[in-house]
């Protein structure tokens, strides 16, 4: 199974959401997990060396709290929503 996360959403990003991906990643190796979002950002969360199941896909932009998911699809194409669901779509 292939996961996309993004690593830059949620409270105390990107800190939990990796440490959390690092804890599942290494709890099922057999699950590959694409943390997309701020590079630098994530790679300073991550422990070395990084668990071979988890690999990552920048994305430049931010979606804000007060901006609703539909329009951030829209109008932020390198946000980690958007391209997680591309992504996903391509089947990558």
């Amino acid at each position: 199974m292939r996961i996309a996360i993004d690593a830059m959403g949620g409270d105390n990003a990107p800190r939990e959401i990796v440490l959390g991906a690092v804890d599942a990643a290494r709890h099922d190796p057999s699950t590959h997990i694409v943390l997309v979002g701020d590079e630098a950002k994530i790679r300073s969360f991550l422990p070395t060396p990084v668990p071979e199941n988890i690999s990552l896909h920048p994305a430049s932009q931010l979606v804000e709290m007060d901006e609703s998911p539909s329009s951030a699809l829209r109008n932020k194409k390198d946000s980690a929503v958007a391209v997680a669901t591309r992504l996903h779509k391509e089947g990558a």
